[in-house]
Parts: structure tokens; C-alpha cells; sequence
């Protein structure tokens, strides 16, 4: 893991921060929310006769050693010098310790360039019992990134999980992007190695094919967050930020959707490791949907967002209309837990009718 110079310019940092800002407003904006839901042709096989109270119907989970009230994370989404990133991620974070929900923060290398981004990244103290996880590119180790680095952050932001984010498609489009992915995986191992915390890997919305989460699987990331096409495209996000936006425009919908990986994902090839659904999630049907198609986790951000934006308090409704969702969904299969879900819940409506 290479960490040579490791001092930016102040211009980068103002660079860095501005293109935060724009991800913030281009995010917020419903275009570039693909809303392509994967799950649409996958139905759940509805129990009439569910045999289960509905108020005893419990959504409770572990992540990273933690009881947790479902398995539904808030993920990573931003974090940076000003009040604005201070106030989102600050409202994320009550409101997680409120829902008792994994918090992804954002991309953390900031972090590293500009001391006035500490404000939005130093949250445990208002989250302090549920899980917090760190977050860096795994490209950066190619740009001057060090394990160093890595220590700093986990000693000032004390999370439980370490996430590093996979972003091959965005980085293509953005303009100045980080390309150079040689060696990466000889980066991951050592990373794996080297962790004293859980390992999580995602994708920012062009998926993860089956094929590599069971490579990851085998080099011992505990977490695959597998973050499909079906929800925000950063292609078209950063088009929108690009003084060309062709490119972008045309990869907008590039990627592999969320349903079409969780159906592939050859469980006796994943081991210990957990899958996280996300991409495209917005209801707790969907998350229930991706649950018994295999997922240990689903993931959202986008829609968390929009509700940080505004206060705690939104962010709250926004988490129990989505846990109250997936209950609902679960009495209705007649699954007391979510280790009740499973593929013989699913059923798909081309089969019906030759049934």
C-alpha cells in the first residue's frame, strides 16, 4: 500500500469540497435516479393463514457484533468542510442511534486533506451504541493513500466496520477521475490482512457481478455490499457535473441489477461472508424481496439523504416507515424473523400460470 506524498495542495481540497457540494445537489435531484426496480416481476408467496401475530413479527439483526433493529443499513453517502455536510451527517447519525441502524459515512478522504471536513465525519459521540462505518475509495491506495491514513481515520472516527468503495464507472466519467485500478486486488488482500475491523466492500451503484463477490468472499471480506444499477447512476451524476456530459449520458444505466446478482450469488462459494442489497431499494417490500433472495442486508442512501437534508426527525419516519414496511411484508409471508425469509418465499408470476 503505497502512501508516498501525501500533502495536496489547498487547491485540491477546495476541488474536492466543491465536487462534494455538486454531488449533494445533483443527488438530490430525482433524474438521475434510475428507478429501474428489479424486483418488480418477483412476488412473495403470500401466507393467508400466517400463523404469527403481526406485533410479534421481529425484525432485529446483528451487524459487526451489534443488536441492530433490522437488517437495513443507511449507507454511505457524504461528508466534508461546511455546515452543510456538519448538519446532514449529524441528523443521519441521531437519527441512526434512534433506530438503532448501521451508519455508513462518506468517503473519508477529505478527511485527510482538510481538517475543517472533521466536523462531519466525528459523529460517534451523538451514535454511540450502533454501528459506524469508515469509508474510503480503494482506488486512492494507487493515489498516494497510505496505511497510515487508514489508522488516523479509525482512531478519530472509532467505527466498527471499514468500508472500501469500489467506483470504477464514476471514476471513468468524472472528469480528473482516479482510472489507474492496477494491482487493487493485491491492495484488498493486504487490506483484509492487515484489519483489525470487519472489512466491507460496495459498489456505488454498477453492481458487483457473482463472480467477483465470491473472489472477495475468498479473500476474507466479511461484508459485500453489492450495490446495483437500479437506483442512483453516478454516471449521471457526474455527467451532470461535467462540462461534456456525453459520456456520462451514455453510461447512465450501465451496470448490473440489483435482483439479476442476488439470483446468481452462489451462496456455497460466499462462506461466512455477508451480502448487502442495495441500489434501488426505496420500500420495505423491495427490502424484503432482495432478504429472500438471499441478501443478509439491504442497504439505502438516496432517500436518506433527501429526509438529512431536513432534520433527525425525517430521517426517523423515513427508517420506521421502511422497518414497519418490511414487517408488514414478513407477517404477510409468515415469516416471524428475518431468518425465516428465504428463496421458497419467492415466487415469480410467469410460473403461475403454468402451475
Amino acid at each position: 500500500m503505497p502512501g508516498a506524498d501525501k500533502t495536496p495542495a489547498v487547491t485540491d481540497r477546495g476541488a474536492l469540497n466543491r465536487r462534494k457540494e455538486g454531488h449533494i445537489d445533483v443527488c438530490l435531484d430525482s433524474a438521475v435516479d434510475l428507478a429501474s426496480d428489479s424486483f418488480t416481476d418477483v412476488k412473495l408467496v403470500y401466507n393467508a393463514l400466517p400463523e404469527i401475530s403481526r406485533d410479534n413479527v421481529t425484525t432485529g439483526a446483528e451487524f459487526a457484533g451489534r443488536s441492530i433493529a433490522a437488517p437495513l443499513i443507511i449507507s454511505s453517502m457524504t461528508g466534508g468542510a461546511g455546515e452543510r455536510f456538519r448538519r446532514i451527517n449529524e441528523n443521519l447519525a441521531r437519527a441512526a442511534e434512534a433506530l438503532r441502524l448501521p451508519l455508513g459515512l462518506g468517503s473519508m478522504k477529505v478527511l485527510l486533506r482538510d481538517e475543517a471536513a472533521a466536523p462531519s465525519f466525528l459523529v460517534r459521540d451523538l451514535a454511540p451504541s450502533i454501528p459506524l462505518i469508515a469509508n474510503l475509495g480503494l482506488v486512492s491506495f494507487n493515489y498516494r493513500l497510505s496505511w497510515e491514513d487508514v489508522e488516523l481515520i479509525i482512531e478519530r472516527t472509532q467505527p466498527d466496520v471499514f468500508c472500501l468503495h469500489l467506483n470504477a464507472l464514476q471514476e471513468s466519467i468524472q472528469e480528473g477521475g482516479d482510472t489507474d485500478f492496477r494491482g487493487l486486488r493485491a491492495s484488498l488482500a493486504q487490506f483484509v490482512e492487515r484489519s483489525t475491523l470487519p472489512v466491507y466492500v460496495k459498489e456505488c451503484g454498477g453492481g458487483i457481478s457473482p463472480a467477483l463477490v465470491a473472489e472477495l468472499a475468498a479473500m476474507g471480506v466479511d461484508y459485500v455490499d453489492i450495490s446495483g444499477s437500479d437506483g442512483t447512476s453516478w454516471a449521471a451524476v457526474e455527467a451532470r457535473l461535467s462540462q461534456d456530459p456525453s459520456m456520462g449520458e451514455l453510461f447512465r444505466d450501465f451496470g448490473l441489477p440489483t435482483r439479476w446478482i442476488l439470483e446468481r450469488i452462489e451462496r456455497s462459494k460466499v462462506g461466512k461472508t455477508r451480502i448487502v442489497a442495495s441500489g434501488g431499494i426505496r420500500n420495505g417490500l423491495q427490502a424484503v424481496k432482495a432478504l429472500a433472495l438471499g441478501a443478509d442486508y439491504v442497504a439505502v442512501a438516496r432517500p436518506f439523504l433527501e429526509a438529512a437534508t431536513e432534520s433527525p426527525e425525517a430521517v426517523i419516519r423515513l427508517g420506521q416507515r421502511l422497518i414497519d414496511e418490511m414487517r408488514n411484508a414478513m407477517f404477510l409471508v409468515g415469516a416471524a424473523s428475518p431468518e425465516a425469509l428465504g428463496p421458497h418465499l419467492v415466487v415469480r408470476p410467469d410460473t403461475i400460470d403454468s402451475d
